[in-house]
């Protein structure tokens, strides 16, 4: 089956949209080499920190700093391949998925090696890249190409380039030169440590938003417009959701966080915008995060504490920042619901729950947390 190079099409209007960027195959235009000879180097890395800037950042989780970037130097620039080197592997390193070991979840990039004649792939590979012609039109489509990587009897290895149409695209004989070398081998190495083992093993993820912000975004009925030609918007009122149940809870797993110091916004860029005023700069909010620490579970006398949470007292008025806070993930049966409790372990001590005021938590319930 072609893996490369996949090409992904924009849905609806925009895989009909043009850009004026250029197309390859017209008469009347030149061609240009671009591409600078392909440096040589101890041999394939598919592991570089420079590569794969294409990775998804997993959503549940934000990435933590590893060793790849002292054990893995940058790969070399892409190039063109000297006529006297001679390939006896050709190695095409694809960014995506996961990959789960002691340490815990890692963005992973998948990697391929393809062995045979490659009289094919070269003469591809030799093919200039195409000049862009004066207006002419290319489709709005992305292509997501794998690094290409040669690697000779010695064990040393260059970075290919891809030739390119004018439009930026690669020149099909590339790929199709590719699929006629056989593949000896696949395998899935780790990039970057997206989820801790002991997250991952306790089901938390590793950022989280602090109570705060749950609770300002969980207590305000959304707002939506509805308005035809000619007639003002006329709002329409979402209600707020119901507050959860936690009847016949009868456990829990604890994911503890450290908030992480607040980072205003560099809103320079916007300022600068026609029509962006001091009170729209007021409006931007500040977003507050916790950090992932620890794990727990709560025993069965706290957890019987649950049930009345939604039930609790409202809080005082509090404004002293937490620096730790706990987000409880109720279980009934075996199985966990999905309306976390968040709990602040310092600074006002306040309980919160979906769609619901700040509370004051039972003080066996804070104690049971605090440890």
């Amino acid at each position: 089956m072609k893996q490369y190079p996949v090409r992904c099409a924009l849905a609806g209007a925009a895989t009909l949209a043009l850009l004026l960027s250029g197309c390859a195959g017209l008469p009347g235009y030149p061609d240009a080499t671009d591409a600078p000879v392909a440096q040589l180097v101890a041999g394939v890395d598919c592991q570089a920190p420079n590569l794969g800037d294409a990775v998804p950042i997993f959503p549940d989780g934000q990435s933590t700093q590893t060793d790849l970037t002292v054990t893995h130097p940058d790969a070399p620039e892409p190039g063109r391949v000297p006529v006297d080197f001679e390939p006896v592997a050709a190695s095409l390193c694809t960014f995506y998925g996961s990959l789960d070991d002691e340490q815990g979840r890692w963005s992973a990039v998948t990697v391929e090696t393809r062995k045979g004649d490659f009289g094919r792939l070269l003469s591809a590979l030799a093919q200039p890249n195409d000049q862009p012609g004066l207006n002419q039109a290319c489709t709005a489509d992305m292509e997501l190409v794998p690094e290409l990587w040669l690697e000779n009897a010695a064990g040393e290895a260059m970075r290919a380039a891809w030739p390119r149409t004018a439009c930026r695209k690669t020149k099909p004989a590339t790929a199709k030169a590719l699929e006629k070398l056989e593949l000896t081998d696949t395998v899935k190495l780790p990039l970057v440590l997206q989820i801790a083992r002991p997250a991952l093993d306790a089901g938390c993820t590793m950022s989280t938003g602090t109570p705060e912000q749950s609770q300002l975004f969980g207590t305000t009925g959304l707002q939506t417009y509805t308005t035809q030609i000619g007639q003002d918007p006329e709002p329409i009122s979402v209600p707020p959701a119901e507050i959860p149940s936690y009847a016949g809870v009868d456990g829990a797993s604890v994911c503890i966080y450290t908030v992480d110091p607040v980072t205003e916004p560099d809103l320079s860029e916007l300022e600068s915008i026609e029509g962006f005023d001091d009170d729209m700069l007021g409006s931007m909010l500040t977003v507050g995060s916790g950090t992932f620490t620890s794990a727990t579970t709560l025993e069965a006398d706290a957890a019987a504490l649950l049930p009345s949470a939604a039930s609790a007292l409202q809080a005082p008025a509090c404004a002293i920042e937490p620096t730790r806070f706990a987000v409880l993930w109720p279980e009934r049966a075996g199985t966990r619901l999905d309306t976390p409790i968040q709990v602040e372990l310092d600074g006002c001590q306040r309980l919160f729950v979906p769609a619901s005021n700040p509370l004051v938590p039972a003080p066996a319930l804070l104690a049971a947390l605090i440890g």
